[in-house]
């Protein structure tokens, strides 16, 4: 079910009815939940029994856990989490591997990728874990816990919201209030505009290079690495601001998922900034717990590569996102090592550093979108072919230029904030605004289909 469709637009009236009927927090975690599974199974019944068993494997082992205080309780569930996911996203891809590595005939299965698998089993891992750690109790009311781990507006493309800032907001009765929905249309308006206007009408140009790489020449290649790297960042910040206008209209906060990312100005600021949800899951799950940095330069460097290899494993089954999770480990690791910390730059070298880490995480989204290693190659190749079909696509440099103005204008004018904050809808003339912008998205969106990019993850 598409956020930006009919059928959405119906459900979400109807369940926005029944929240504001709730009268009491029971009822409303109960109208949260029915909601989550109707929007799941809306997209398959049968994956819904996965989902619940996945709660209810959750909720035994933290309740057990707390009971008689044996850990083994909490890292059982964390495996079957780890083996679920593993099963349903890599066995195909470690069984071929390792068939072709020893000459082997072993089959692979049939297996359907269920939808937002990997989200919600880091948000229930993260339950599991934060009870573990004794950030939060173990949660009784099994319709909380649910509705925390279903939740419908983040389970497809996240953000993936720890348990100990989403669940305390379970427990209070919840409000459609004015301000709230006016931030949360605004919020939504901006992540369609981004998603339908900007991403879809960039990635026509960017699916046709990379469908036949040696066919284009170097500027058409060079435009659509930039087209890429501006339409994975307007899909999925698109989506999250969708899902975050949702859940903001219902008076829930999930966060920020991403601070205009491409004003980076190295690769561990770019994981500050980017998919900002998945990084700090990471940092305080993995990179944390394997020692962080308190134990040493060496291991340090160790643990920074390793939690970009496995952040790039979480992405999908293909060699390329193993290399492009090793790819910003490296990344990460060099600026560790030859960075300076706490040196105030000149404007000329702030400039500098975040184009040359733009050229960077750009040349690495080849590797993320490439189907194999060897496309990849070609593309790059391409990138210094004087010969071939000139494709300079008129969306991709319109559509940068404003995507370009718009963070220089919330980085030096707005303190960083986004500049859909500047659209007052309390006023008359915030209100007419939004109806112009509703009416040009109109105009411009893409109407092909179009899914969101990951979704697939």
């Amino acid at each position: 079910m598409s956020f930006y469709s009919l059928n959405f637009l119906l459900f979400f009236l109807a369940a926005t009815g029944l929240v504001q009927l709730s009268k009491t927090v029971k009822a409303q975690r109960c109208v949260f939940l029915l909601a989550n599974a109707v929007f799941y199974a809306y997209w398959d019944m049968r994956f819904l029994l996965l989902l619940l068993g996945v709660i209810g494997v959750c909720y035994a082992a933290a309740r057990l856990f707390e009971y008689g205080g044996k850990p083994a309780w909490i890292y059982g569930g964390v495996v079957v989490c780890l083996a679920l996911l593993g099963f349903c996203k890599y066995y195909n891809f470690f069984i071929s591997s390792f068939a072709r590595a020893f000459g082997l005939g072993l089959g692979t299965l049939n297996i359907i990728l269920p939808l937002g698998i990997s989200f919600y089993l880091f948000q229930a891992m993260s339950y599991l874990l934060d009870v573990k750690k004794g950030t939060i109790p173990a949660e009784r009311d099994f319709v909380a816990l649910a509705a925390y781990i279903s939740f419908f507006p983040q389970i497809t493309s996240g953000p993936i919201v720890k348990a100990h800032d989403f669940l305390p907001q379970l427990e209070r009765l919840h409000r459609v209030k004015k301000e709230n929905l006016y931030l949360g249309v605004t919020r939504f308006v901006t992540g369609l505009t981004k998603k339908v206007v900007f991403a879809d009408r960039i990635g026509v140009a960017v699916n046709a290079v990379f469908a036949a790489p040696a066919a284009y020449n170097g500027l058409s290649i060079a435009m659509a690495v930039i087209g890429y790297a501006l339409q994975i960042y307007c899909d999925f910040s698109g989506y999250s601001d969708m899902a975050i206008g949702i859940a903001t209209i219902w008076d829930f906060d999930l966060g920020k998922n991403f601070n205009m990312p491409y004003l980076a100005e190295n690769p561990s600021d770019f994981w500050r900034r980017w998919h900002i949800s998945l990084s700090t899951w990471f940092r305080d799950y993995v990179y944390i717990p394997l020692g962080g940095s308190r134990r040493g330069k060496f291991r340090t460097y160790v643990n920074l590569f390793l939690t970009m290899l496995l952040s790039g494993l979480w992405h999908g089954a293909n060699a390329t996102f193993l290399v492009w999770g090793a790819y910003h480990g490296i990344g990460c690791v060099v600026h560790r090592l030859f960075g300076r910390r706490g040196v105030r730059k000149k404007p000329w070298q702030t400039a500098l550093c975040t184009a040359a880490n733009c050229l960077f995480v750009s040349l690495g989204w080849v590797i993320f979108r490439a189907d194999s290693m060897a496309q990849a190659m070609e593309v790059f190749r391409g990138l210094f072919r004087a010969t071939g079909i000139c494709y300079v696509n008129v969306f991709t440099v319109v559509y940068g230029g404003i995507i370009a103005l718009t963070h220089l204008y919330a980085r030096f004018r707005l303190d960083g904030n986004a500049p859909e904050t500047a659209l007052k809808l309390d006023t008359f003339r915030g209100k007419l605004g939004l109806c112009v912008w509703g009416f040009l998205i109109a105009m411009l969106m893409y109407c092909g289909n179009s899914a969101f990019i990951y979704a697939n993850f």
